[in-house]
């Protein structure tokens, strides 16, 4: 087992030979670059802190966010977001909320920081301190930035990360879509890509005009349950396409005007993920996904019955799922 402090990679220059680096090497590597480089020294002393954490000297890591903190700014707001971010890890809650209850009155204090610590809130499952956070977050969006929201690209808006967050914890504590909500309903991410999201927009009287179900085909399924077991289980096909054909057909008998299947690949999704710097089993990444795949590569359902079946079996449609009862 390795020691504290030693880090379990080497690190090469060159023809140089490669040397095995400590935590504390790294750390003090990190303080040295913050003096070379004076108009990074706040990123650069947030990242030394987080190596004295890891070398097992919390007490320097707490020594430099507290300068960051005193130095004031932009950067002294993440300074207190990390302070908060430890607390919670060495289970000193009150100090952590204290830390941001001192970032909430800090002047500097701009969404970024306020989705930051709505988000360190959801992941503790403190939702109703997370949604005072992202309704922070939002009062600091200018009009330009709410305008982006309502284009067709508005995934694509850094913003519309903390909108889409806020939505989610929202809906979590039963509460039904505000204004800020709306925000990108022009967007793609709005269409409804799973029954949830139908019944959402139902339950806020909109009826939509389409929906697209994300499907990976039979051998892209397999492919996908591989790679991602905890998220894809092991159901087999014989059950999980009949059980999909069987969710469409409640959306067709709700009044659903038009369903979409829009067959996925592992390789697209995880592309389109590394591409946007997100999740690839992550539910609005998902979404975006399948909203980003042209229109003529998603097959209407119910397909024509003499039509090759939507699951990828490579059956006729009228002998495959379109046999369900």
């Amino acid at each position: 087992m390795a020691g504290v402090g030693v880090r379990e990679r080497t690190v090469g220059i060159g023809t140089l030979p490669a040397v095995t680096m400590t935590y504390v090497d790294e750390a003090a590597a990190l303080e040295a670059d913050a003096e070379e480089y004076p108009g990074e020294r706040g990123e650069i002393l947030s990242e030394a802190a987080a190596a004295w954490r890891k070398a097992g000297h919390p007490e320097r890591a707490a020594e430099l966010l507290a300068q960051l903190v005193e130095a004031g700014g932009e950067d002294g707001c993440y300074a207190r977001m990390q302070v908060a971010e430890y607390c919670f890890a060495d289970g000193a809650d009150d100090a952590a909320y204290a830390e941001l209850a001192a970032l909430s009155r800090d002047p500097a204090l701009h969404d970024g920081h306020c989705q930051l610590a709505a988000e360190l809130l959801a992941e503790r499952e403190d939702l109703s301190g997370a949604l005072k956070w992202y309704d922070r977050a939002v009062a600091r969006l200018d009009s330009s930035t709410l305008e982006a929201l309502r284009r067709p690209d508005a995934w694509m808006q850094m913003a519309s990360d903390m909108v889409r967050g806020r939505r989610k914890v929202r809906r979590a504590l039963g509460l039904p879509p505000d204004a800020t909500d709306d925000f990108t309903a022009e967007s793609p991410l709005r269409t409804p890509v799973n029954l949830d999201d139908v019944r959402d927009e139902v339950a806020a009287g909109r009826m939509p005009q389409q929906v697209r179900m994300l499907v990976f085909q039979r051998a892209e399924r397999a492919e996908a349950m591989r790679r991602w077991p905890d998220e894809y289980g092991q159901e087999p096909d014989e059950v999980h396409y009949p059980a999909a054909e069987r969710r469409w057909r409640e959306l067709a008998d709700s009044g659903v005007p038009s369903i979409r299947v829009v067959p996925a690949t592992v390789a697209g999704l995880c592309d389109f993920a590394e591409r946007t710097g997100v999740s690839p089993t992550d539910s609005e990444t998902r979404a975006a996904y399948v909203n980003n795949i042209p229109s003529e590569q998603m097959i209407v359902w119910p397909p024509p019955r003499n039509t090759p079946c939507w699951c990828g079996s490579g059956t006729k449609y009228k002998k495959c799922c379109g046999t369900v009862r």
